[in-house]
């Protein structure tokens, strides 16, 4: 007669099955050991995630505006959120890359790159819009002030983030929901790393 897997057994997979089932959209830890509630989960608020690297110049050179898209639609319940994608990070350098930089938007250091494969982000700077019944509303650049790498412009004409956060807030699909974000590369991780 053929056993099947004992019972106890049986159970302590399917706990196992479910605590990783439900890692997919588990909140997650901060560079300060807080919990920043989970990225594209239904009933949260709608949440912006920029994607950081400490040392790529055009990420740098959007903070500034990064970090008055946060405080602008906070007072609409709109959450902020940077993942640093660099697994090499440590939260010290995170902390100090935030305080050069003027950000106090809760950070996280994305070192298995969960949050870039939620969002199929690529560069940095790139952001994702996840509106309030989790799914991706938007992906791409924060505005164009970069033509091509190397090639800014003196300002923007087009800010495509806040367009996309404007049509988000008031329940309208968002005209445009990919655009091409100009920036540094995200690179692959190896295999040893992968959470």
């Amino acid at each position: 007669m053929k056993q099947g897997i004992p019972m106890l057994k049986r159970l302590r997979l399917l706990v196992l099955l479910g605590c990783a089932l439900g890692m997919l959209q588990a909140d997650l830890l901060d560079i300060d050991s807080g919990w920043v509630p989970a990225v594209g989960k239904p009933g949260g608020p709608p949440t912006v995630v920029y994607f950081v690297t400490h040392d790529c110049p055009i990420s740098n050179r959007l903070l500034p505006e990064v970090r008055r898209i946060c405080d602008e639609y906070a007072v609409q319940k709109v959450r902020c959120l940077l993942a640093y994608v660099d697994p090499t990070l440590t939260a010290e350098a995170i902390r100090e890359h935030q305080e050069t930089y003027g950000t106090a938007q809760p950070a996280v250091l994305d070192s298995g790159h969960r949050l870039v494969k939620l969002a199929g982000a690529t560069v940095t700077p790139e952001v994702a819009l996840f509106d309030r019944t989790g799914d991706l509303a938007y992906r791409g650049r924060i505005n164009n002030l970069y033509a091509k790498l190397g090639t800014p412009r003196r300002r923007p004409t087009e800010h495509d983030l806040r367009e996309a956060l404007d049509a988000v807030l008031a329940g309208r699909q968002v005209s445009m929901p990919r655009t091409q974000a100009v920036g540094c590369f995200i690179p692959e991780l190896r295999r040893d790393r992968e959470d």
